[in-house]
């Protein structure tokens, strides 16, 4: 018997082709008795989609096996679906989140193809938009962001963390679609990691830990040719790892040797993985996470970035402006 998924329709645009067959429960949560609603290739014009909306919603389902779909659909309407005035805040979140999570699976199943980078680059650009027009973006991002650590989410909790930290640093757009698309590929060399290290359900052995080490520089390897991935984003991949004592990998470079974006990228690599369930151990509430990050990790971070990382987390401040001795760090130029 057919398996079928609940969706939302505020994410079906009047208008455009609908690349999947649109179901409608007779009775909700009634799987047995499915109305085929809106065959796959027809357009979804305005008095339908009004009519879906008005009388249907509640009950609008697709085949389960047509979800992979549906989220190409989101994707494909991103732009349009961010600019909705009619759509909330979490809405909107829930599919950027969505979206990203399909595309980074996509690169990282065929990290050769230049679609999937054009994707990657796509996806940064609205997003981007979406964080610097709505000033809600911060609690919906970050309500959706996945709480069990796989590479995939990992590099979009990263990336979306990376766009928020961003923003509160002000960072222009340019900016920050380079710490985006670079948090997103900065785990892509694990690709060439045997999977039974990167799997491994447990602390890794000397001999693991070496290999694994090897990541960022074949992350690099994938990317340096690629004339779509920015210098900036590359050095997130190639220094993610470095700490600012020197004490990281692979170059064992040290403070401001380190590039901005890689030492913001060092703190949010840390607290995310910390913060979501892994094989070898349980997600840490953000808290002590944090505490931990600065009492227990000497040497890992650029302690003026920690602290403001943590101020960034923290309670937000109800005044519309910050007083000039709330200012805990003061950022050179990017280059």
């Amino acid at each position: 018997m057919s398996e079928y998924t609940s969706i939302s329709g505020d994410a079906l645009l009047e208008g455009t082709e609908v690349e999947f067959d649109l179901f409608l429960r007779a009775d909700a949560g009634d799987s047995s008795n499915i109305v085929l609603y809106c065959r796959s290739g027809e357009d979804l014009s305005t008095e339908r989609r009004e009519e879906l909306l008005s009388k249907h919603a509640d009950r609008l389902c697709i085949s389960t096996e047509d979800v992979d779909k549906y989220i190409e659909y989101q994707e494909k309407n991103l732009k349009t679906i961010l600019r909705d005035e009619n759509k909330s805040t979490k809405e909107k979140s829930g599919i950027v989140y969505q979206v990203a999570t399909k595309v980074v699976a996509d690169l990282l199943e065929n990290p050769k193809s230049g679609k999937n980078m054009e994707r990657i680059s796509e996806w940064v650009t609205n997003t981007v938009g979406h964080i610097v027009e709505d000033e809600n973006t911060f609690s919906s991002l970050l309500g959706v962001s996945s709480h069990t650590y796989q590479i995939y989410t990992h590099c979009v909790n990263t990336s979306v963390l990376g766009l928020l930290f961003g923003k509160h640093l002000s960072f222009k757009e340019d900016e920050l679609a380079r710490i985006g698309s670079g948090m997103l590929l900065h785990d892509i060399g694990k690709l060439a990691i045997p999977l039974n290290v990167v799997n491994k359900p447990g602390h890794l052995t000397g001999e693991e830990f070496t290999a694994m080490k090897k990541h960022p520089k074949a992350g690099l390897e994938i990317l340096e040719h690629r004339s779509s991935v920015n210098v900036l984003s590359l050095k997130i991949v190639i220094q993610h790892h470095e700490n600012f004592d020197g004490s990281g990998y692979p170059y064992g470079i040290k403070g401001e040797e380190i590039h901005l974006f890689a030492r913001i990228a060092r703190i949010i690599d840390v607290y995310d993985a910390m913060t979501t369930k892994r094989t070898y151990a349980e997600a840490m509430r953000p808290f002590a996470v944090l505490a931990e990050m600065k009492n227990k990790m000497p040497g890992c971070f650029d302690e003026k970035l920690l602290k403001e990382f943590i101020y960034f987390l923290g309670p937000k401040d109800p005044r519309k402006k910050r007083r000039s001795a709330d200012t805990l760090y003061s950022f050179p130029s990017v280059k």
